[in-house]
Order: C-alpha cells, then structure tokens, then sequence
C-alpha cells in the first residue's frame, strides 16, 4: 500500500497562515494534509504536477443561498468552479428547513421572489424527503456532495414552523410558550449540526405577494432568546444582514446584546449606513466578535422587468413589480403608480435608479435598436420623457423583456479596498445560488487575485489566502479548514497567477438548471485543480465526478 494516495509536487505553497509562501511538495493521505517538505518520495501515488503554480487553501464561502441548488448541483456551481471548497447554506434568515409539507410551496415561492431562484427548479429538484432541521441536514449528508457544507438555521422558516408561515409574516410577538419553543428547534438542530442562525431585515427582501418577512416583523427579544441558546454550545455564528434599513442603529444596539449574550461571532452584511464599520469598530473595542461581509466586486446586474425584484426597498415599487410579466406591464401602464414610484426615487436616492448609470443592454425588436447603449437618462432626453417613464415605456413595448443593467452597490475601487483590507471584514461573499439570471459575483475568488492582488497590488498573495480561507474558517468554526498545514482536511486550489481570468468576456447563459431553466454562468482561467477533501473535483474546469464533500456538523467542532 503506497504511504500517500496523492503527492502534489513542485508547487509554491501559500497556506493560509500569513507566513511567506515557500516552494515544497504536498502528500495527501485519507482525505488530509499528511507532509509537505521539498521533496516526497511519491511512492506509487498518484501524482499533480504543480511546477509554475500556487498552491493553496480552498476558499470558504459563507454567504450563499445553495439551500435549494444543492438538491440537484451537489458542487455549487459557480462557485465550485471557481475555487471553493467549503460554503454556508441558511445565510439571511431564508431556507427550507424546518417546513411542514404545507408550507413547502410558499417557502419556495419566498425564495423564488428573494433570491430570484427558478420557481419552476425548485418544484421540479428539491427531494423535501425532510421537516425537521435535522432532517434537512441528514437529507444533505446522504445525496453525496462535491464540496463541504456547513449549515445555518434560517430564522424565517423557524419562526413559521411554530406561529404559521401566514402569520408569522405579520404577528410582532411571540408567547413566551412560542419562544421557547423556538429555542427548541434551535437547540435540537445545534445538536444535529447547525452552526448558528441567520436573521434579515433588508427592506429590499419581500415575499411572493411583496408582504415582510417574518424577521422583519420579530421582536427583539425573539432574537435574544436565540442568541442565548448558542451561548450553551460554544460553537456557532450568527448571521444577519441590515441592508437597506431605516433602523440601522437600532440593529447595531440590538446585535450588540445579541453577541453579549451569545459569546458567538457575529457575521453581519451592513447596508448603506456609513457608521456600519465606525460601529463595528466599536464593538471591536468592546471585544465583540463582529465580522463584516464585504464584496470585493462592484455588482452590476442584468434585468428584464418581467422579473426582477432589486427595488422592493421603495414602497411603491413592491406591487407594481410582483405578478407575471403581462401583469407587471399592466400596473405599470397606470400614472399614478408611475407618479409614486417616481416620488420613492427622490425620496430614497440610491444608484440602483442613478438614470446616468443604468443602461439599455439589449432591445427585442429593431425598431429599438437605436436605443442600445444608453443611459435611461438619455434615453429619456431623446424621447422628451422623464428617465422613468422612457424606460417603462421601451420595456412595456418589448414585452417586458428588454434587458437594463445597474449598479447594486458602486462603492468605487479606492472605497473598496480599504474596506476589502479593514480587519474586520472578509470578503467570503457570493450569493452563489441566488439572482442566477442576473448576477455571477460567485466568481470572487478568481476575481480577487486577479485583480486586486495581481493588478492593484493592494495586498500580497499570502494575505489574501489568509481573508480568503483562514479568517471565515475561524469565523464559521470550520476546524482544520482554510489552511495547509499536517493534519488538515486537503480542500485545495492549484492556480496559475499570471493566467488567473475568466473564459467569457461576459457572462454567458446556460440551461441547466431543472425544467431547462437558464442562468448566467462564467468559467475561470488559469484554474489547474480543485481539490475537496484530498480528491479533484475539476481538472482545467473538468469535472471529475467525485463527490468527496462532507456535511459539515458544529459538534465535530468542539473540543
């Protein structure tokens, strides 16, 4: 029997530690690091030829919404393609478990207008052989993975399961009976290998019929009570997202008591407030574990109006933009709904409805075709209209198809970098699984290293691993993942630097999700290998078809 089933040689390792990089093989036993010297003798193992290229820890991706993907794309895609080894499913307070069979339709529908996850996907590719988190989690470990996952309870569908999905929508309180119970099915999910919980309030996250959603509406002391339950187990995170809010301090003050009587780190994605690291800063001083979540990517998304759902953090967009297209088109017809959603635009100024940003991409009919490559706001010149009413009237015409592009969050390069190196912050942030037809930012980490380590030089190689891997490891407790050193589990990425890019000019489309619904995807170049768990995965964007993820559960995390 050979010593190693695989030796890596002639690599330059960067192990996620922040210590230098340093040329040296990598043998591989049982799934985990078991020697890294100058030289290993191969021994009748098998063998990666790494000569020119970097070899280093899988990214860790903790924001994704794979919650429903999973159940027919056991690698994650994009993001699996693109270097990540291990992510967190549950993010933002949505997911699937726990669901009585009642609610499985309208939990869906919450994550198809959310996420903007085919409907028709779901129906057709989730098993639902679960109720319970536990359940969902065993569920996960028995259809075979193609990366890690760590799972965190999603507070949405908890607070349904006890009050009624309908109700809980609604109801501001809990009894103290209906609390506790929730404390239970946390607790009794941490017991079967949660890693925490996750909780929203983004005003711009609604449900099907545009209602709120049950974290927007739950007391504080719903949210304490859970924080107190993760006190007992002395593993876990808890996720939140602020987003757009009217109440951002607020939060602060909340999450704040919240990590008090957790013990537990909190991973928050802040809004547009620009006191959200000045507090987190503070907190910091105060020795609270918050890390922010930072996008190392201005997004910029592609939309037809027949579906898109960005803008429900304006009151008066959310009904006119919920329906079919034919309905949206309908609504959108009517002045004085134009009139109202022209007043939330001035009201609340964002770049999402800059008219000198956002732009025609592509028109259906050729009558149209003048029109391609303009700003909505010379759109509107052109025709004598105001920006709002000239873009309306070019999708309504089209049938709603027409396809926009706009900026979710243009924070400009010199902003994002301080940000991306503030070391509070980690830039393990995807939505992978999510707005599939409009977003491809699960490309981050091709992105990341191209970028701003080769182009801009922000940082050196051995940091960015460490922000990469290493840091949302610690954050998530993904013990023995994120670094390379004897004894960890082999989850690894083998790239060459220098042709780190992507295949596409843009993003593409591809019709392979259930029901031959169609995303945008992306592929990387200069991606040799991927690595989960000592097997390849991807071979030069390859699959392999080895399934040697794991469930990740927070029990194996202790001690």
């Amino acid at each position: 029997m050979a010593e190693y089933d695989l030796v890596i040689r002639g690599g330059t390792i960067v192990d996620g530690t922040n210590i230098p990089r340093f040329k040296a093989d990598l043998a591989i036993k049982d799934g985990r690091v078991a020697k890294i010297s100058g030289k290993i003798s191969s021994a009748g193992a098998k063998e990666i030829d790494a000569q020119g290229c970097i070899v280093a820890p899988g990214a860790i991706d903790l924001h994704t919404h794979y919650d429903a993907q999973l159940n027919w794309d056991p690698y994650a895609s994009i993001s699996g393609w693109f270097g990540v080894t291990s992510v967190s499913v549950g993010q933002c307070g949505f997911g699937f478990a726990p669901t009585r069979p009642e609610d499985r339709e309208l939990n869906m529908r919450m994550m198809n207008r959310i996420e903007a996850i085919p409907l028709k996907s779901m129906q057709l590719g989730m098993r639902w052989d679960w109720e319970t988190f536990p359940e969902y989690l065993d569920s996960l470990d028995r259809q075979g993975l193609g990366v890690n996952v760590g799972a965190l309870v999603p507070f949405s569908p908890l607070r349904g399961y006890v009050i009624g999905m309908r109700e809980a929508r609604s109801r501001t309180s809990v009894t103290e009976a209906e609390l506790n119970r929730m404390k239970d099915i946390l607790r009794e999910a941490m017991q079967a290998g949660a890693f925490g919980f996750s909780a929203d309030k983004n005003l711009e996250d609604r449900t099907e019929d545009g209602s709120a959603l049950p974290s927007h509406v739950a007391s504080p002391a719903e949210f304490l009570g859970l924080s107190e339950v993760l006190s007992e187990f002395g593993v876990g995170h808890m996720g939140w997202t602020i987003g757009i809010s009217n109440n951002a301090k607020e939060q602060h003050t909340l999450l704040a008591e919240m990590m008090r009587r957790s013990g537990r780190p909190l991973h928050v994605a802040l809004g547009d407030e620009n006191d959200g690291y000045a507090w987190a800063s503070e907190a910091r001083e105060e020795g609270l574990p918050v890390v922010i979540q930072q996008t190392s990517m201005n997004p910029v998304a592609e939309f037809t109006l027949a579906e898109y759902n960005m803008f429900d953090y304006m009151p008066h967009w959310i009904e006119p933009l919920v329906g079919t297209a034919e309905e949206r088109a309908a609504k959108l017809r009517n002045p004085a709904a134009r009139e109202a959603m022209k007043d939330d635009v001035v009201a609340r100024p964002h770049e999402r409805t800059n008219w000198n940003t956002m732009t025609v991409v592509e028109v259906k009919n050729e009558r149209n075709r003048q029109f391609e490559g303009m700003t909505l706001a010379e759109l509107g010149q052109t025709q004598d209209k105001h920006p709002l009413d000239a873009w309306f009237d070019l999708a309504i015409d089209e049938d709603m198809q027409t396809l926009f592009s706009h900026n979710l969050a243009d924070r400009g390069d010199d902003l994002i970098a301080s940000r991306i190196m503030n070391p509070y912050s980690h830039i393990s942030l995807s939505d992978g699984g999510a707005h599939i037809r409009y977003l491809t930012i699960s490309t981050w980490p091709v992105h990341f290293l191209a970028y701003w380590v080769r182009e801009r030089a922000i940082t050196t190689l051995e940091h960015a691993h460490y922000k990469m891997s290493a840091y949302p490891a610690w954050l998530s407790d993904y013990k023995g993942r994120g670094t390379l050193r004897v004894g960890d589990y082999a989850d690894i990425m083998i790239y060459n630097l220098d042709e780190l890019g992507f295949v596409y000019n843009k993003p593409t489309y591809a019709h392979d999700f259930p029901g031959n619904e169609w995303r945008r995807v992306e592929k990387p170049t200069g991606m040799r290998y991927i690595l989960v768990n000592g097997e390849v995965t991807f071979k030069d964007n390859e699959c392999t078809g080895a399934l040697p993820g794991k469930l990740l559960r927070s029990y194996d995390m202790v001690g």
